[in-house]
This record gives structure tokens, C-alpha cells and sequence, in this order.
């Protein structure tokens, strides 16, 4: 015969021990949810706790409470695992320990790795007869403002003016060309930036790329994306929209020999 208050007190424990479990489900739950680190669950100790409750349970509501506990800490351990697996095939090194190394590292050690790890970007900048022409029309459509263009006093330079306008004359030959050329291949609609571009040879397709620029530049064509295939293309104007007080954006486009193979090959 069970004495009454013995079954209450176990009546008490199985309570507690009920409200335990679903707290050690609720702590995994979030872990799989990626609410929680996987490491800030304490995974052998849950699993002491589910051992010494298992002597209470009776019914088999508890058992199966019991057993949802267990699924939920394998479910831990498995993120457990996943998250070592990830760093260790992305060679993850920790903050602190790199942070170690580099204190206790010799000047010249980091001089050395300075030099491996840095990339600097180079920026080339130059003024073009079109640039200089974009300019002067901005400052003659000015309100209020008025150039004069003088004839220079004496004959210093002459041959360099010269040899600019001739200079000038090819290159916008060569742009006319190249608008001419894009508009026969888009008729009427547009062409695929690397279609244009792209030549037999990575020097050409440099040079095309170049001159192709100052199309956009001037207003001779326009550069788009194709919303489907996300491709950048390209759209010839019907005449030249050459806009100086209208923001410009820039556009770095990589025109590396491996993209240049990429599109030919």
C-alpha cells in the first residue's frame, strides 16, 4: 500500500520534472531556429538531467516527452557539429589567436605580409580634346557668363595645338564609326555590352571597350540592364545627348584577359 503523501510527493516531482523537459525542448528549439548558439546549450548536462528524471515517468505521455527531449539535444549536437564542419572547410581561424600572432610578430614579418595581402587600385585620369569641348560648353551656357576666345599672342606651342586637333579629329572619327556600327547591329533596339566589345584579339577588344566609353559618356548610346538576364546592354541614340549639368554616374566595368576569354572562347 502507498502511503498518500509519498504519491503526492512523487505526483510533485513528476510536475517539475514535466516542466523541466519542455524547457530543455524550448532551449534546443531555438538552437535549430538559429535564435541560440549551439554552444551556449550545455548539451551533457541536459542530458544528465533527462537520465535522472527518467525513473518518474510512468505514462506514456511522459515517455514520449522524454523522448522529444532527447530528439531536441541531438538536434543541438548536430548543430554543433555542422557549425565545426563549416569553419574548418572555410580554414576559420579566431579573432583572439590572429590577434596573439600579430602582437607577438616581428616588425619586418608584418612589413612582408603587409606586402602580400595589400592590392592597391591605380586611378589614371586624363584630359581629353571631348572633355576639354564638354567643359568650355558648360561654362558658355553659364546665365550671365561670356568667353571670348582670343587667338594665343604668340606661336609658342603651335605644333602641339596642332598635333591635339588632329588628335581630336581621329578619335571622334573613330567614335562616329563605332555609333554608326552599334546602331546597324541594334536596329532599333539594343545589343549585349560584351557582343559589342568583344574582338578577336584582347588589345581590340580593350580599345573598343575605350572608345565604347565615350559613347556612353557623350550621349552617343546608353547603358542599361536587362532586367531578365541581368546582362548589361547597350542602346544607340539617334542623335548625341551631350547633358553637362546633369549628374553623371560612374560604372567600373572589369576588363580583365580571363573575362575577355570568357566571351570569345
Amino acid at each position: 500500500m502507498t502511503c498518500p503523501w509519498r504519491k503526492e510527493v512523487m505526483s510533485k516531482a513528476r510536475r517539475r520534472g514535466r516542466e523541466k523537459l519542455r524547457a530543455i525542448i524550448e532551449a534546443c528549439r531555438k538552437v535549430e531556429a538559429g535564435k541560440l548558439d549551439p554552444f551556449s546549450v550545455p548539451v551533457e548536462e541536459l542530458i544528465e538531467a533527462v537520465r535522472e528524471l527518467f525513473p518518474l515517468w510512468e505514462e506514456p505521455e511522459d515517455l514520449a516527452l522524454d523522448a522529444e527531449a532527447l530528439e531536441a539535444i541531438s538536434g543541438v549536437i548536430k548543430a554543433q557539429s555542422e557549425w565545426v564542419r563549416e569553419r574548418s572547410t572555410r580554414l576559420y581561424r579566431d579573432p583572439f589567436l590572429i590577434e596573439e600572432k600579430l602582437a607577438g610578430a616581428e616588425p619586418g614579418e608584418l612589413a612582408g605580409l603587409f606586402l602580400k595581402c595589400w592590392h592597391p587600385i591605380v586611378e589614371l585620369e586624363q584630359m581629353t580634346p571631348l572633355s576639354l569641348e564638354l567643359a568650355l560648353k558648360y561654362w558658355l551656357e553659364l546665365p550671365g557668363r561670356e568667353v571670348e576666345a582670343r587667338a594665343p599672342e604668340a606661336p609658342v606651342g603651335l605644333g602641339e595645338a596642332a598635333e591635339g586637333e588632329v588628335e581630336f579629329e581621329r578619335l571622334h572619327e573613330e567614335i562616329e564609326a563605332l555609333w554608326s556600327e552599334l546602331r546597324e547591329k541594334a536596329r532599333g533596339g539594343w545589343v549585349r555590352y560584351w557582343d559589342f566589345v568583344a574582338a578577336d584579339t584582347y588589345s581590340e577588344t580593350v580599345r573598343r571597350a575605350y572608345l565604347t566609353s565615350f559613347l556612353i559618356t557623350y550621349g552617343y548610346a546608353s547603358l542599361d540592364v536587362d532586367p531578365l538576364t541581368e546582362e548589361l546592354v547597350l542602346k544607340p541614340r539617334r542623335k548625341p545627348r551631350m547633358r553637362p549639368r546633369e549628374k553623371m554616374t560612374s560604372l567600373v566595368i572589369p576588363l580583365s584577359r580571363e573575362d575577355w576569354m570568357s566571351h570569345v572562347g
